[in-house]
């Protein structure tokens, strides 16, 4: 797991996001936190990219709840950079937690992390959680560019952001979204 922490590190780090180790926040511990360094922007999407990686088994207990958990209390740090009430939002947060793992995760959990997602009109934000089985080589998502919906844009380029970091390392990963296992 350190060899991968270390290459998201280190190929985040040369995209010029800042980069906090061992992140604590409420109720967790993240392994590394990541914020882009700038405003992204496409057309009238503006968006800035925060990213939180955690230790499924070890700090999650491998268990759903203590995602969510982690998910919720990392959307209200974020959140709190942010002046505007979330309705008025010109900017939006895009927020990403991932969990690393050794063992498979469960069918409850990919299923979970690949139809749940947060889009800007329920709260002046875009997120998802993901999913990336370092044994299997897996990564597991809510969504790619391909599916038309309300946040897409900063999604997908989470998404392909992240997936292009995994499959660097792993030449032979698979991106799994939106119900494929």
């Amino acid at each position: 797991m350190e060899e991968v922490l270390t290459h998201f590190a280190e190929e985040l780090k040369n995209k010029n996001y800042s980069v906090i180790q061992n992140a604590t926040i409420p109720g967790a511990r993240g392994l590394i936190q990541v914020v882009s360094p700038k405003l992204t922007t496409f057309g009238t999407i503006k968006f800035i990219n925060y990213y939180l990686f955690l230790d499924w088994e070890n700090d999650l207990y491998s268990r759903l709840d203590a995602l969510i958990a982690a998910q919720k209390s990392f959307r209200e740090l974020v959140n709190k950079d942010f002046r505007v009430p979330h309705g008025w939002r010109m900017t939006l947060p895009n927020i990403v937690v991932a969990a690393l793992a050794t063992n498979p995760f469960s069918l409850e959990t990919i299923s979970y992390v690949q139809t749940k997602y947060q889009i800007p009109w329920q709260g002046g934000e875009v997120g998802q959680m993901m999913l990336f089985d370092l044994h299997a080589h897996k990564q597991y998502c809510h969504y790619k560019k391909a599916y038309k919906q309300t946040g897409s844009i900063p999604l997908g380029f989470a998404v392909d952001e992240l997936f292009g970091i995994f499959n660097a390392l792993y030449s032979d990963a698979n991106l799994l979204m939106h119900g494929e296992k």
